[in-house]
């Protein structure tokens, strides 16, 4: 060990009278500084503006910005110019044949230089520390941790690339050629993926190569047993190589022989790596202090109740907008998108069914037909056109029709099938909301809704725009019910006694309910039914019988409020104080939009119902109108003498004990709450859909939608103001870089008069 020691000092000591080592840390420095203070004043600035900062360390260091992420973005190429020398130059010297014949070993040698540039890289890292200084005091509550671990990422893949480089120079005497092969084989190392990724089984052998990525995971907050090892073996076989390498030209063995040894050290490496990398042995650190890169406590609880294999299956169709997910190139990708579950359940496998078959949206040019557009679809996404299934093999699993021949998933345990989509927004990929919830369904079946379909009621089948298909049918929309654990039926009145579901919606009937209906609807009510009422002003007259029968009573007329930019039967109406004590907690100023809604007024008779008010008018700027009025042809304002301005419910809830077990029935005075139109209206920005959402929860007792609440980050406050982090910012990025530089002038000065 003295002798490795007195090496790595020597080496070390040669390493730092170059100016290229002096020149990677000043640059390194500055690279992170410029990083550093750029996020650091873009979110005070933030701050200033009033504008609500979240998870500030993640952000100041990790994410595509922060200072640590740029550092990686660029490191390959400072390593190689560090390393290209450590045998190059001994080579060039013929000092080589001096080291080899004095009474040190092969290995000793080899781990001496390596351990020069493993405190080289330690030097390195401990540079950014003024930045985490910072930070610490610019920071309320910083995450020292997720900064701490996110260091040990940059020092692991200073580590292993300083031993690719090591390796590279004790193949030359020229110390270019070693920089440009290290260049070349950091490269190959991140591009490796590309090589195999149309290819089973390759494809896993050359992702397992890839170094890309890998102190990005760390440094954002996951560290993992599966990347410490890949660093610790890549950094092993290069040293073992690099010491092989200069056994054998010292005893001058055979060919065959080298062959047979780097192939043994091949074999152990990867054997290594398949052990490493299998599920089932991988530990799993969050560093962050929110545990941020994991699924919620809820999650994983849930994770734990499967103890059977199960398996996700992607069924491909390559005529769908979505198939490239499911490219062979694009394997890998889409596998780990699922990985903070793979965490919590090893034993889940993903599998790959491609198929072409027609979709509703399919459109052929004049000259193809289906056949030859499934061919070229099937080439363009490196699938074998004639290992496809085929329409007649899809017609043999109806699954896949009822999701509409898309790109689709199941997951699949003890001989049940839950669907598993891909959405229309800007993450595509189901998250631990939607996982959670097909994975729930799969073990307690889901959660059935039914919706009143006799009387020409609104219905979640059709897309029109009154219609409720996107809050409660819209498989493409991640927060539609469907998607959330919920199975909507359509109910008739006559089959309502027979009905097992979680609770009922009356949406704006077209016509009267005949007694027998209205005594059908009552004997639900009675047996403690849940219900989801939703009236207009046309269909207020119908649902009145029912209403009164809760203690209610809709008012005559039309709500109406003051709006330069609205028409006024538009209302933006805010939450009612009792809102947020009853599960209706949102931020300050939020508001549900309203259109063409009725009053609300309640009876001295509660018939044993608790009422809470959700939605109420304000006075200011609101009217009731009882006449008649047409904004297509006329322009309707408050008159002073006819109308009269109210503050009224337009949404209630009550609830009562009924069969030991809360009964809730929410009455809301506009039928186009959860309509099409509603929902997906852009000019606005509306609490409809989470409203809807937390009913439909408080329905199923928080059963569905599956929650994935985390704790709340806590760093979301800068303490620094703007003068503090110029002056921090004239210290970090000009004194300490020009002090570093001085003393790199004197050393080398001094080195130079030796």
């Amino acid at each position: 060990m003295r002798k490795i020691l007195k090496i790595a000092r020597l080496e070390l000591s040669v390493l730092f009278y170059s100016p290229i080592a002096w020149i990677i840390l000043v640059v390194l420095f500055l690279q992170a500084g410029l990083a550093y203070f750029d996020m650091l004043y873009s979110q005070e600035t933030q701050q200033q503006l009033e504008r609500p900062l979240t998870v500030l360390t993640r952000v100041m260091f990790a994410g595509e910005k922060g200072m640590l992420s740029s550092i990686i973005e660029y490191l390959y190429l400072y390593i190689p110019l560090l390393t290209m020398g450590v045998f190059s130059r001994e080579y060039t010297s013929g000092s080589i044949k001096l080291l080899q014949s004095s009474p040190v070993t092969t290995t000793q040698i080899v781990l001496g230089k390596y351990l020069s540039i493993v405190v080289y890289a330690l030097i390195a890292v401990l540079m950014m520390s003024p930045f985490v200084l910072s930070a610490y005091f610019s920071i309320d509550q910083m995450d020292l941790t997720f900064v701490l671990c996110g260091l040990l990422g940059i020092f692991l893949l200073i580590c292993t690339y300083s031993a690719v480089g090591l390796f590279m120079s004790s193949l030359t005497s020229y110390q270019i050629v070693a920089a440009i092969s290290t260049l070349a084989f950091l490269a190959f190392l991140n591009y490796a993926p590309l090589l195999g990724a149309k290819y089973d089984g390759l494809r896993e052998i050359t992702n397992w190569l890839s170094i890309s990525g890998r102190a990005e995971e760390i440094v954002n907050g996951l560290l993992t047993s599966r990347e410490i090892a890949y660093f610790i073996l890549v950094i092993v076989f290069f040293l073992s190589i690099t010491i092989l390498r200069m056994v054998q030209l010292r005893e001058g063995s055979s060919v065959l022989k080298r062959i047979g040894q780097y192939a043994a050290l091949i074999a152990v490496l990867f054997l290594f790596g398949f052990i490493s990398a299998n599920p089932k042995y991988i530990g799993y650190y969050d560093t962050t202090r929110i545990n941020d890169r994991t699924i919620s406590p809820n999650g994983i609880s849930l994770a734990k109740r499967f103890t059977e294999p199960i398996k996700l299956v992607s069924y491909v169709n390559v005529l769908d907008q979505n198939a490239a997910y499911g490219d062979p190139v694009n394997r890998i990708a889409d596998m780990s998108s699922f990985d903070f579950y793979f965490r919590e359940i090893p034993q889940l496998k993903m599998e790959y069914i491609a198929y072409y078959d027609s979709i509703p949206y399919l459109r052929l040019d004049s000259n193809e037909t289906f056949l030859s557009k499934a061919e070229k679809a099937a080439d363009a996404l490196n699938l074998n056109f004639k290992k496809l299934l085929t329409p007649e093999d899809i017609k043999k699993m109806p699954f896949i029709a009822k999701e509409s021949k898309m790109f689709v998933r199941f997951f699949e345990y003890n001989g049940k099938r839950e669907a598993l989509r891909m959405y229309d927004d800007m993450f595509r990929y189901p998250r631990e909301g939607e996982i959670s919830a097909a994975l729930l369904r799969l073990l307690e079946g889901p959660a059935k809704l039914g919706i009143l379909s006799s009387n020409g009621e609104r219905n979640a089948i059709d897309f029109s725009e009154k219609a409720y298909s996107f809050a409660l049918n819209g498989k493409s929309t991640r927060s539609s019910m469907i998607n959330q654990g919920f199975e909507i039926l359509p109910v008739k009145i006559d089959s309502l006694a027979q009905f097992q579901g979680v609770g009922i919606i009356i949406a704006d009937p077209a016509k009267p309910y005949s007694k027998e209906e209205l005594s059908a609807i009552f004997q639900y009510i009675d047996a403690g039914g849940n219900v989801f009422l939703l009236t207009d002003p046309a269909s207020s007259a119908f649902l009145q019988p029912i209403v009164n029968k809760l203690g209610l009573k809709f008012m005559d007329g039309t709500l109406m409020q003051e709006s330069e930019d609205f028409d006024p039967d538009l209302l933006r109406i805010k939450f009612a104080p009792d809102a947020a004590k009853n599960g209706f907690d949102f931020y300050d100023g939020a508001i549900s939009v309203m259109k063409g809604t009725v009053g609300i007024q309640f009876d001295q008779n509660n018939n044993g119902f608790e009422r809470t008010v959700l939605i109420e008018t304000d006075p200011k700027d609101t009217w009731n109108k009882t006449e008649k009025y047409d904004l297509a042809l006329e322009k309707v304002l408050f008159n002073p003498i006819s109308d009269k301005r109210v503050k009224v419910p337009t949404a209630v809830r009550l609830k009562r004990k009924t069969n030991a077990k809360d009964q809730l029935i929410y009455v809301f005075a506009d039928a186009d709450y959860m309509s099409n139109s509603e929902v997906t209206r852009f000019n606005i920005n509306s609490m409809n859909f989470n409203v809807i959402s937390r009913i439909f929860k408080s329905f199923t007792n928080g059963k569905f939608p599956v929650s994935g609440k985390k704790e709340k980050a806590t760093d979301v406050i800068i303490k620094a103001d703007r003068k503090s982090i110029n002056i921090q910012r004239l210290l970090l990025l000009i004194v300490a870089p020009i002090s570093i530089a001085i003393i790199a002038a004197v050393i080398l000065r001094r080195r130079k008069r030796k």
